[in-house]
């Protein structure tokens, strides 16, 4: 029973990192197809980065996804990736791993929402703000909440990055499982179309995933128009696969989704 469990796990882990390399591909593919030749940073904030590797299932973490789609899909950019996490350990870890890797990045150990104001004015000292490109990643391995000690999304520091960083994607990989017992309970949790609502994107790809371990809302929001990627499983979240998918997180609809392809 142990075994099929750790297998299980290990196949929703690798999912969720398929899905979130998906997500990155989408923004890295348009910047370079725009800004090749602008000789531009990619930049891009990982909320949650951890150790860079889940060592319980032994398959690769968010930095280490990240770097391999930007060696894959970035052209004529140079990334410039900047990883926080509360837990000094997994970022002494992922200090380690990174050791190797040809382009340089930035470990900010502590707390997300100051650490994703450093990484602000990094780019401000760089970049005009609403002209920088690329992507901020929050996958709290829970939904959208923030606890008294600091720990989960930094809600507060997205509403005001969304406003300065226009063109700076926002990739969002929400448990709504976790979503809908708070909501059962009466928490003061927002729903996810308003979440979505409050952070200043015209843009937003959806899609769903459920495992043994939850279910999971992966949006995509951006101020360009973006096509839907289907063969990703990205839909736009204003079409009827959109809505549905929205609708299921919410805990509107129960039974199977369209079969949209």
């Amino acid at each position: 029973m142990a075994g099929g469990q750790q297998q299980g796990q290990s196949l929703a882990t690798i999912d969720k990192e398929r899905r979130i390399a998906a997500a990155l591909s989408v923004g890295m593919r348009v910047a370079s197809y725009k800004f090749a030749d602008k000789d531009y940073r990619y930049w891009h904030f990982d909320a949650n980065a951890g150790s860079g590797w889940n060592e319980a299932v032994n398959t690769p973490g968010s930095p280490l996804v990240f770097l391999e789609v930007a060696g894959l899909c970035l052209r004529g950019l140079r990334p410039a990736p900047f990883f926080c996490d509360i837990d000094l350990n997994a970022m002494r870890r992922l200090y380690t791993r990174l050791q190797t890797e040809e382009h340089a990045s930035y470990l900010l150990p502590g707390d997300n929402q100051d650490a994703l104001e450093v990484f602000a004015e990094c780019i401000r000292k760089t970049e005009t703000p609403r002209f920088a490109i690329g992507s901020v990643l929050v996958d709290p391995n829970g939904y959208f909440y923030r606890n008294p000690k600091g720990i989960g999304a930094p809600i507060a520091g997205l509403q005001w990055f969304c406003r300065e960083f226009l063109r700076i994607d926002i990739i969002l990989n929400l448990n709504v499982r976790t979503y809908q017992m708070q909501a059962a309970h009466s928490h003061n949790v927002l729903p996810p179309r308003d979440v979505l609502a409050s952070l200043n994107k015209s843009h937003w790809l959806v899609s769903r995933a459920q495992t043994k371990g939850g279910k999971f809302l992966l949006a995509v929001g951006r101020n360009m128009p973006t096509q839907e990627h289907r063969a990703l499983q990205l839909y736009d979240y204003r079409s009827e696969m959109g809505q549905h998918i929205l609708d299921w997180a919410e805990g509107k609809r129960q039974g199977e989704l369209l079969d949209v392809s």
